[in-house]
């Protein structure tokens, strides 16, 4: 069997036309231009029909290959469609260059398509100052398949004539589902297949996202299964490309689905059309800024929507909650139970979510997750049980056990396999205020915001309010799972850009979140002609720290003017859970009249934590804890 392991894409170009007209596109060449230089070429040869995709560096040889030391470059352009994956039945043209020289890519590919070859991907390293390898998937243009023996040494003759190395042409690799599912350790590679398509993940394993411990799961097998779930790999496309990135070949047996569907989220509720929506399946959409200060309580169907996983269908009369773990007594609790047995409690708090105004973190650089603006954060009035009174009273969890057991923390279980934890002291607080909670905003707990019974947390970042709560354990450690012990809730500095040599379990989780503020109006972009601009907006700290200021300036923080405060004002300073709304009448400067205004906003706690002035401080690899000052810029019309 030919070779199977090549090289990973270090320089992907997806179209040949575009290829062919790039004069001086050679892989020095690339080397010597600045990335956004590139970018702005290349999407412009391409005709509007290649996207500018992530830049990231993946090494793709096969665990058992030498791995010559090339230098990597980060260059990476692809069109937004899944072509690359489905690049069955190709052929790999490998092209050894001793010299390179300019133009030699604009030759190579005019060689290629004299031999009416479609070239899939081209794929390009580098090794010092002259050393290069190009390495060309390609079909033929009048079968669209690959190459028989006769045509791959016709093309290798061709690029040959090129008298810059050597060259080989051979049939794109095929591995069957048995081959795969040999290779599922560090030792011996790890592959999945997806689709007709074979891939060598190794490398990216500790970088995934959803944990390592999640993406071994599919360690020598399809993820097709794992994606139906987790349909956000294909719904935002960065899963897509990164995939694409680390193919290595064909899939001789792919699964054949039936026509019937096997969509887990077609049981889940109905939207309100007003949402502004990320992801469908898993649903996530935050509340728009149109609606957000309609009321302080945000209504039900417009509530931000934060899902890893189908909204599980949950019979309410066969419903259970058993609470167990160190130091307890186990207990089965019923929704009846729970609303019988113990005295109804109400909180109101507002929770948000710990990627809440991401996308302005991704304008320095692209971070992991959803693109949330500011809307990823809601509030409501819950009703339910205190927490600390079913583990106390009714599992007899005291004090006392807590220090002889050694309890650290309180996990939280949910039916759709999401788990959480909070440290036991917020657990056990009487000033904590979590809440097994059934109710929101004076009605029956929605499927969507996790009935029969959710947690809520007051004061945490969202994730640690699991919906649809099965279980409750008194625990030694904190909760496994990505969710707890994986990146996906843990910052990092902004110098860190993989996890190569992170212990990420050593990292703390993500509990209380800073202070933060938000200008909701006026909208970016809107006139106005008024001597004063009408500014309004919300604020709200972590931990239950009460804002005692918000400071609204239109001069870029020259000078600043102190908003009034409204509903959410009268809160208990140390028990605020819920956001404060507030609203300023701010001067236009004399020199600023007819220009474009920038207004910011700054919030104080009442820990006197205020918020920092630029992004670029705050930005970490999962796009975590944005809190900087809130910028929004409009245009003064001076008649």
């Amino acid at each position: 069997m030919p070779s199977r392991h090549m090289i990973g894409i270090q320089a992907r170009i997806v179209r040949s036309r575009a290829l062919a007209c790039a004069p001086g596109l050679s892989a020095t060449g690339l080397r010597q231009e600045t990335q956004d230089d590139f970018w702005n070429r290349l999407s412009v040869l391409a005709g509007g029909l290649l996207l500018a995709s992530q830049i990231q560096t993946v090494p793709q040889w096969g665990r058992d290959a030498q791995r010559p030391r090339f230098q990597q470059q980060n260059v990476h352009c692809e069109a937004r469609d899944e072509s690359a994956i489905r690049a069955s039945g190709s052929s790999v043209i490998t092209l050894e260059v001793e010299k390179d020289r300019p133009g030699l890519l604009k030759e190579a590919t005019e060689k290629l398509e004299t031999c009416q070859l479609n070239i899939v991907d081209a794929r390009i390293s580098t090794d010092g100052a002259e050393k290069a390898k190009h390495i060309y998937i390609v079909k033929c243009k009048v079968t669209g398949e690959g190459l028989p023996e006769d045509r791959l040494l016709e093309v290798s003759k061709a690029l040959q004539a090129l008298g810059v190395g050597l060259c080989k042409a051979e049939p794109w690799p095929v591995f069957s589902s048995e081959e795969v599912a040999k290779h599922k350790t560090k030792e011996t590679g790890i592959w999945v297949s997806y689709k007709d398509g074979v891939y060598d993940i190794t490398e990216f394993v500790a970088n995934h996202p959803g944990g390592v411990d999640k993406i071994m799961l599919a360690a020598g097998k399809a993820i097709d299964p794992f994606w139906r779930i987790y349909q956000q790999h294909t719904g935002r496309g960065n899963a897509v490309t990164q995939l694409a990135n680390m193919r290595i070949g064909d899939l001789a047996d792919p699964v054949v689905t039936s026509g019937q569907s096997e969509d887990p989220y077609d049981a889940d509720p109905d939207r309100h059309p007003g949402l502004i929506f990320h992801n469908n399946k898993p649903c996530n959409a935050e509340l728009p800024s149109e609606l957000m200060m309609d009321a302080w309580l945000t209504p039900n169907p417009v509530w931000f929507i934060r899902h890893h996983h189908p909204v599980p269908v949950i019979d309410q009369d066969k419903y259970r909650l058993i609470v167990d773990g160190v130091g307890t007594k186990s207990v089965t609790l019923s929704l009846e139970d729970l609303k019988g047995r113990f005295v109804k409690h109400e909180v109101t708090a507002t929770l948000q979510c710990g990627g809440n105004r991401r996308s302005e973190l991704d304008k320095i650089q692209k971070t992991g997750g959803i693109p949330w603006g500011f809307g990823a954060m809601s509030t409501a009035r819950w009703g339910g049980v205190y927490l600390r009174e079913v583990l106390q009273h009714c599992a007899g969890l005291s004090l006392e056990g807590v220090e002889a057991f050694g309890v650290k923390h309180i996990v939280f279980k949910g039916i759709d396999d999401m788990e959480a934890s909070i440290p036991v002291e917020k657990a056990l607080s009487p000033y904590g205020d979590v809440l097994v909670a059934y109710e929101m905003n004076g009605e029956p707990l929605p499927s969507e915001h996790g009935a029969p019974v959710r947690l809520v947390v007051p004061g945490v970042v969202g994730v640690r309010n699991v919906k649809w709560v099965g279980r409750i354990v008194a625990s030694t450690e904190e909760a496994q799972g990505p969710w707890q012990r994986g990146l996906a809730y843990k910052g990092f500095s902004p110098m860190v850009k993989d996890l190569k040599d992170i212990d990420v379990e050593k990292i703390l989780s993500m509990q209380e979140l800073p202070v933060q503020s938000v200008i909701v109006t006026p909208k970016p972009g809107s006139t106005t002609e008024l001597d004063d601009i009408e500014v309004k907006g919300f604020a709200w700290s972590g931990g239950g720290r009460g804002i005692i200021r918000v400071d609204v300036s239109c001069d870029n923080g020259e000078t600043w003017v102190t908003a009034e405060l409204g509903e959410g004002k009268d809160q208990t300073p140390t028990r605020a859970w819920a956001w404060t709304f507030w609203e300023a009448s701010v001067p236009v400067p004399d020199h600023l009249r007819g220009k474009e205004v920038t207004l910011l906003c700054r919030a104080v706690d009442s820990a006197y934590s205020t918020q920092p002035e630029r992004p670029e401080p705050l930005w970490n690899l999962r796009g975590l804890n944005c809190n900087c000052w809130h910028k929004v810029e409009v245009q003064h019309v001076d008649d």
